[in-house]
């Protein structure tokens, strides 16, 4: 949750460039467009939490995957440092933008947070600004919060690394991963696993990442965090 956090603090300053063009709509594929809910899901996956706060750039579906994990909080809950804020200006039930919490706050507290599409202050607009700041909500405007499962649970392996991966690492956790793949419906081996990596482990492993809704180079086979994290394999 502190990478997560530290991550946006690093964007902070961000500008756009012409209409509405981003680093993060580059990445998400999704250019040209809104993108609040892209940096949050960016700093998710920048650092390491990807799995735990999903992907997303349309603020309605991130609270109803939020909702689908019983991971929402109303918005007269006491907040907590991390949680993902969503917003609704009117006080409607269609959330407008999206955030990360930044100190925990108590209820009916305003809320301090880091948004990104946002404007510094309250002239420009608030959902479709030009960068990424911090900015202290009151309760009036916050439809709710998305609460991340942060900590991976005991029993199972830590994330070892990409860097260890492309070693061609020989080890008991390269076989309790390929279980794990194979459980997933994931598998493309023909044989095994085993304990040496082999591209056999790097081709299930991208069937897993494109399960996971990743494209392209994020589904290139090699584990990230995000990924490892949600395949949950056992510690060996």
């Amino acid at each position: 949750m502190d990478a997560m956090i530290s991550a946006a603090t690093a964007a902070l300053g961000y500008k756009e460039g012409r209409n509405n063009s981003t680093t993060y709509g580059k990445w998400y594929g999704l250019n040209y467009n809104p993108w609040c809910d892209m940096a949050v899901s960016k700093w998710a996956e920048d650092s390491g939490n990807g799995a735990a706060v999903g992907r997303f750039a349309y603020c309605p579906s991130h609270v109803n995957w939020f909702k689908a994990r019983r991971q929402w909080i109303g918005r007269n809950s006491p907040a907590k440092r991390g949680d993902i804020v969503f917003f609704s200006w009117d006080g409607g039930p269609i959330a407008d933008h999206v955030g990360i919490v930044t100190e925990d706050s108590a209820p009916g507290s305003p809320v301090r947070t880091i948004e990104g599409n946002t404007s510094s202050g309250a002239a420009g607009s608030q959902d479709n600004g030009d960068g990424v700041y911090r900015r202290s909500r009151p309760r009036s405007v916050i439809l709710g919060f998305g609460r991340p499962a942060y900590d991976q649970p005991r029993g199972f392996a830590p994330f070892p690394g990409t860097a260890w991966f492309k070693g061609n690492p020989r080890s008991p956790l390269i076989t309790a991963m390929g279980r794990r793949l194979v459980a997933v419906g994931c598998s493309a081996y023909s044989e095994g696993p085993g304990p040496q990596w082999t591209d056999a482990d790097r081709n299930s492993y991208a069937k897993w990442q494109r399960a996971q809704g990743f494209t392209g180079t994020d589904a290139d086979g090699w584990p990230g965090k995000a990924t490892w994290d949600a395949l949950k394999v056992p510690a060996v």
